[in-house]
């Protein structure tokens, strides 16, 4: 039995699916739904009770009695914020882009100024803790700014080439003040005692994620210091220090983290990552040690193995064999070019199958039995879009570098004089570029 209780003499509406209810509505304590029994509409199908206004002056909209009574529609929900979300795999709130007010913009100002009066001075670790002790001289009391400082020093951490030093993020987080940020209690530490602060933290923790920087033992007592043990700050930071170590070795071809200056080294890196053929053989051609009166002055590094070079000696001088490229490689943030030479795929034979074997081969609708027959077993190089014969990457990366590779190729694999090289390089703004290139007319040509 549904029972009214409360003294009520306001607007009220009560919508019942079923006519059985009206029955067991007692109004024995309702006294002015008594007095107004009129503003009572019932059917079949809803009952709707619409209650006055109160004498004390509050007041709610009122709804007419209907026999189609449509329920609003939902409000639209709005897209939600990238940054507001929690993210379940860091297990934090992602770092918001607060609103700079006219005094973070000033700090900001300020901290590019300090290391504007270092620009004088050799960019190493010590001018770069030089520029931090600058700001906590100014500031060593209240720390002012020491946010805005935080992001303009992690700005130029890459034009000090301080990216994977740990030592300059150790610089970075001593700015923050010392035992001021810690929350004091573990529900504190769950609301973000000082939001502002530990998402700073929080992206300089990152930015040493990206670049591979292990955090240690001081490192981790200096976040203990500035934000105790049961911030996000903190807990960003075991996560890190228990997953970089395992994936530090992960890679079997790692890149050093300071990349080599000279060019050809760079070519190296990249074809050594790229032809990961155990005997693979890296050969360097220089235009202007090779041949006399070259076209340009580049390099050009080739990258084959003596797999390949018995591939194109299987090669028919009927079948053309391409130069495809060029295709961008990247090493950190350098960009390589390379260009590759291939051969079309060879067909698979048919299997021919007795009838007879047919009789023993039964198969069931969940497996799907082929045909099979003894056949040799196909290299590395041997791919369904093609045959790979050789890599290279040029100085220049011109049509006429990657003649003179073919060239060059000649010497250790003679078949490939008789056999015709098509060039398929992409241009800039104008598709694919297709030349094709004849040894033998080119050679006529130069005798005559």
């Amino acid at each position: 039995m549904l029972k009214i209780t409360e003294p009520m003499q306001c607007i009220a509406r009560l919508v019942i699916k079923r006519q059985k209810l009206l029955s067991s509505l007692y109004h024995s304590s309702v006294p002015s739904c008594k007095e107004n029994k009129d503003i009572i509409s019932t059917d079949k199908e809803n009952i709707q009770i619409i209650k006055k206004e109160t004498d004390t002056g509050l007041m709610r909209p009122k709804f007419e009695a209907s026999q189609d009574i449509q329920s609003p529609p939902p409000p639209e929900e709005d897209q939600p914020n990238p940054r507001d979300r929690k993210n379940k795999i860091d297990m934090r709130f992602i770092p918001k882009t607060y609103t700079k007010t006219p005094q973070a913009i000033q700090f900001t100002k300020k901290s590019a100024l300090i290391f504007d009066s270092l620009e004088s001075k050799p960019k190493t670790l010590q001018t770069f803790k030089t520029a931090c002790n600058i700001y906590l001289d100014k500031e060593g009391l209240y720390r002012r700014g020491h946010v805005e400082f935080i992001y303009a020093a992690r700005d130029k951490l890459k034009e000090y080439n301080l990216n994977y030093d740990l030592n300059a993020y150790k610089a970075l987080m001593n700015v923050f003040p010392k035992e001021r940020l810690k929350p004091r209690s573990k529900i504190e530490a769950e609301f973000r005692r000082y939001p502002k602060q530990q998402d700073c933290a929080i992206e300089v923790l990152d930015t040493m994620g990206k670049n591979g920087v292990i955090p240690d033992v001081q490192f981790y007592n200096l976040i203990l210091s500035v934000f105790g043990e049961y911030s996000h700050v903190t807990r960003k930071l075991q996560r890190t220090m228990y997953w970089l170590p395992k994936f530090k070795h992960a890679n079997p071809w790692p890149i050093p983290k300071l990349l080599p200056d000279n060019k050809i080294e760079l070519a190296k890196l990249a074809l050594k990552r790229m032809a990961f053929d155990i005997n693979n053989e890296l050969t360097v051609w220089k235009t202007t040690e090779t041949e006399e009166n070259p076209n340009e002055d580049t390099f050009i590094v080739s990258a084959q193995s003596e797999k390949q070079r018995e591939l194109i000696k299987k090669l028919s001088p009927d079948k053309a064999v391409f130069v495809d490229g060029g295709y961008n490689v990247y090493l950190r943030n350098v960009m390589q070019t390379y260009f590759v030479l291939r051969a079309d795929p060879e067909h698979e034979p048919e299997v021919k199958v007795d009838e007879e074997e047919d009789l023993f081969n039964w198969t069931t609708i969940f497996e799907e039995e082929k045909p099979s027959s003894i056949v040799p077993k196909k290299s590395v190089h041997e791919q369904e879009d093609g045959v790979i014969l050789g890599m290279c990457i040029t100085g220049s990366s011109t049509r006429d570098s990657l003649v003179s590779w073919i060239r060059y190729l000649q010497d250790s694999n003679p078949n490939l004089e008789h056999i015709p090289v098509v060039f398929t390089l992409k241009t800039v703004g104008q598709g694919t570029d297709v030349v094709k290139y004849d040894q033998q007319n080119q050679k006529q040509s130069s005798a005559s």
